[in-house]
């Protein structure tokens, strides 16, 4: 299969789920609309106008707002693509970034948090996770990582499955292929201490005690983490396999 990944910061790369889909022996074209990169010897950078060629699409993390989509040409492409693999019925994961535009695509409402969300933060899956694909025997509050700054109104058609109290929107679905996450389940170690220094620069603060935390917080957390994220991959690989087939 050949699964189309769209980077929306080059310090948000695919990371564990690029891994699993080339483990899984399957083709993954990697491409960077907001500068026109691709990682693709067949593909330009742009933003593809349809799901023709692709058996499924993941939509990564950005800096960037979907409030400020007037200067992100790539917003408003990447939100039409989400519409066109609905209608071509291959599924979707919109991470983090990818997951408010998926809301947004389908008529949620994306707006200002008023904090930061950051850090290995626990999960609390609603009741409908339990008979979801990709979700089913999530481990009870799972620490998964955050950092955004942005959330969103869903649908009204669009089906909660995870929560938490400071920031209610975390994984939907909307229909039976569309998944958002709003959670960075794909990090892998080097950019997770990349982002370490990042929000220290943010913060203004120096990154030493940053760096210093995530290094615990990757000790107690990111084992779990990343094999949580490669089931969940692994899942959404056979729904992929599953609707290319016609199963």
């Amino acid at each position: 299969m050949r699964i189309l990944f769209l980077m929306n910061d080059e310090g948000s790369p695919p990371g564990v789920l690029l891994e699993e889909t080339e483990t899984l022996g399957h083709r993954p074209s990697v491409l960077v609309p907001y500068k026109g990169i691709s990682h693709d010897p067949d593909l330009p950078g742009d933003v593809p106008t349809s799901a023709e060629g692709f058996d499924g699409l993941v939509v990564l993390g950005g800096a960037m707002s979907i409030l400020d989509e007037a200067d992100h040409p790539f917003v408003d492409q990447t939100r039409r693509l989400f519409r066109e693999f609905d209608t071509a019925r291959t599924p979707v994961m919109g991470v983090c970034f990818g997951a408010q535009l998926l809301a947004d695509a389908h008529g949620g409402r994306v707006k200002p948090l008023g904090h930061t969300e950051w850090g290995f933060l626990p999960q609390t899956w609603l009741p409908a996770a339990a008979d979801d694909v990709l979700l089913t025997d999530s481990p009870p509050n799972l620490p998964l990582m955050q950092w955004h700054g942005d959330t969103f109104d869903l649908p009204d058609f669009a089906l909660p499955l995870s929560t938490r109290p400071d920031c209610p929107g975390q994984a939907f679905r909307i229909g039976d292929l569309n998944w958002g996450l709003q959670f960075h389940l794909e990090l892998d170690q080097p950019t997770l201490l990349n982002w370490a220094s990042l929000h220290a620069a943010e913060l203004k603060e120096e990154p030493a005690a940053h760096v210093a935390q995530m290094k615990q917080d990757i000790v107690t957390f990111h084992d779990a983490q990343a094999s949580f994220a490669r089931e969940v991959m692994r899942r959404w690989l056979t729904v992929c396999q599953d609707a290319k087939t016609g199963q």
